[in-house]
């Protein structure tokens, strides 16, 4: 990207001063010089026509048909997996049992200190009001 900015600007440079060179009607350019500007003056026409819709209709033509390639491989590759993500899913499922029984009694038991917490802190604060 960098480069094609450095063309651009050096484009731009060359195109302003040959211009110049034109309108001053100078002796003629030396012909490295020429072949660049010819060169640069083609760059800057094709950076031009890149700004067409035809370039967006020819990106898009190329993604469809790429997609339209790869589809097939991605349902086979899909269809390859399959039997390997239910098997893994067999393997996980004991193993996830055996961890929620695990964490049950734990979990239940929190539950209920957090139960008689938040019956303490109620009691605690019926008894801190006035009576009404």
């Amino acid at each position: 990207m960098k480069f094609l900015i450095a063309a651009f600007v050096v484009t731009l440079a060359i195109g302003s001063q040959a211009a110049s060179l034109v309108k001053r009607e100078s002796p003629e350019l030396p012909p490295e010089v020429e072949k660049i500007a010819s060169y640069f003056q083609d760059f800057v026409q094709n950076l031009k026509a890149l700004e067409t819709p035809e370039l967006a209709n020819k990106a898009k033509s190329y993604i469809d048909e790429s997609r339209a390639q790869l589809q097939p491989m991605i349902e086979k590759l899909q269809e390859q997996l399959k039997p390997l993500s239910s098997n893994l899913e067999e393997q996980i499922e004991p193993l996830a049992a055996s961890v929620r029984a695990q964490i049950t009694p734990y979990t239940n038991l929190m539950q209920s200190q957090i139960e008689d917490l938040v019956k303490f802190v109620v009691d605690q604060t019926k008894a801190v009001l006035p009576p009404q």
